[in-house]
């Protein structure tokens, strides 16, 4: 299922136009999740209606990536475009986790669906 419009503009700071007929006015999107949360949940309300709603994640880990999307992934994060997951479209965010041997560890995570997945960086097959 992909995730929705409005979820992946609030997730990335996007403008929210109100969904009422009429109402020109901006959402104001406010995120409701905690920093651990494998999915987020935002809460929307328009400055000028009153409207408001909430729009959350829908955590479904499994079938978890395979290699190929994993490599899509990295590939597309190294040639420095937005990658997506490819269950839900949903955009994927990598994360720098401390590492005490100096070696670059990241975590790969959507937070529409939940899955998430730690690896070295850069991967064994992109270093020359």
């Amino acid at each position: 299922m992909p995730a929705p419009e409005v979820f992946v503009k609030a997730l990335q700071g996007q403008p929210i136009s109100c969904p009422m007929s009429r109402c020109p006015g901006p959402v104001e999107s406010i995120e409701l999740s905690r920093a651990r949360d494998k999915i987020k949940t935002f809460s929307l309300k328009c400055g000028r209606c009153g409207w408001q709603d909430q729009v959350t994640g829908h955590e479904d880990s499994e079938p978890p990536w395979d290699e190929a999307s994993l490599q899509a992934i990295t590939e597309e994060h190294l040639l420095h475009l937005q990658p997506v997951c490819p269950f839900d479209h949903a955009p994927v965010v990598f994360i720098s986790l401390p590492n005490p041997r100096r070696k670059a560890r990241y975590r790969i995570s959507c937070f529409y669906c939940g899955r998430q997945v730690e690896m070295d960086w850069p991967p064994q097959e992109s270093k020359w």
